[in-house]
């Protein structure tokens, strides 16, 4: 199965999905898809099957967050070690929603609230946990209460993700690459999923955009307030933030990718174009993340990270 998607192909699938999947709450009318003219001279992006992670599940942190919260940097400076010392494994995306990242000024003038961030934000009702939280793989830990959301009420997320690293199988491969043609501005982007065990269930794709090194201030319980007045850092620097979920279904999982019982050893390939979010301050910084979901479990089966390529 290879599914060619334009914008309007994969917004009439987001369509009949969300309406089909009980778990997701959708709001009526739904926008009219965004017209995306796509030039035919250039091509999708070469995904090297070859070089594909095929021994674990990557670990895919959801990293809860805001410029007004005076805890968040140093929290965030810990998973940027834990990052360090995990390369290979890891993938981090900071979601700013909920009080702490309203705009409020003049103090905090950046606004890095996305939809899909407060969609996220809403459907795991953070508004009750502390911030920041941490959602790892959208899973319960068995070896920690059987949490799901961790922060520093209830377990630090180092535990959990420490033991996520651990995982040494996976149903999944997955590789991804993304381009952005500058002239057009589209993204050129594709995913192509191996299943590894023979699987049966409902599967979706989730395509992210993500900022990397984005200046703004940034409220910190470190900072010197003889240098940083009211400990608000004007040129913090902001990690892995997410600008936009790219596909355009409406569901928390993304597209439809994988139905019902498939062998192991199936193939399924995915396009998108996409323009670049208008909240993006650098193009060069961007990055594009993949997640596949289990739509029955919401857990994350599989993720990919990749630096697009500005052509």
């Amino acid at each position: 199965m290879k599914i060619m998607n334009t914008s309007h192909f994969l917004w009439g699938i987001g369509l009949m999905a969300a309406l089909m999947v009980g778990c997701d709450k959708v709001e009526l009318p739904l926008p009219e898809p965004e017209i995306i003219v796509v030039n035919d001279s250039v091509t999708f992006p070469t995904v090297d099957t070859a070089a594909m992670n095929r021994d674990y599940r990557m670990t895919y942190v959801e990293e809860f967050t805001g410029h007004k919260c005076i805890t968040c940097p140093a929290n965030t400076a810990l998973l940027l070690q834990q990052i360090e010392e995990n390369k290979e494994r890891m993938i981090a995306v900071s979601v700013h929603a909920g009080v702490f990242a309203e705009v409020d000024l003049p103090k905090y003038p950046t606004d890095f609230n996305t939809e899909y961030g407060t969609q996220v934000f809403q459907h795991y009702n953070m508004a009750t946990q502390p911030i920041p939280s941490a959602i790892i793989n959208r899973r319960s830990f068995g070896n920690f209460d059987s949490l799901i959301i961790f922060n520093q009420a209830t377990t630090f997320w180092e535990g959990p993700i420490d033991e996520e690293n651990t995982n040494t199988s996976t149903e999944f491969a997955i590789g991804l690459e993304a381009d952005y043609i500058d002239s057009l501005d589209l993204f050129y982007i594709k995913v192509s999923t191996e299943v590894l065990n023979d699987v049966d269930g409902e599967f979706r794709l989730l395509v992210l955009c993500v900022e990397d090194s984005v200046i703004a201030e940034q409220i910190d319980a470190r900072a010197d307030p003889s240098e940083h007045p009211d400990k608000i850092v004007k040129d913090y620097v902001h990690r892995h933030v997410l600008r936009k979920k790219l596909n355009p279904d409406q569901s928390l999982g993304g597209d439809p990718l994988i139905s019902g019982a498939v062998s192991a050893g199936t193939w399924f390939d995915y396009e998108l174009n996409a323009t670049m979010p208008e909240n993006v301050v650098n193009k060069e910084k961007t990055h594009i993340i993949a997640v596949l979901t289990n739509v029955d479990t919401e857990e994350v089966m599989q993720s990919i990270e990749v630096h697009t390529h500005v052509k």
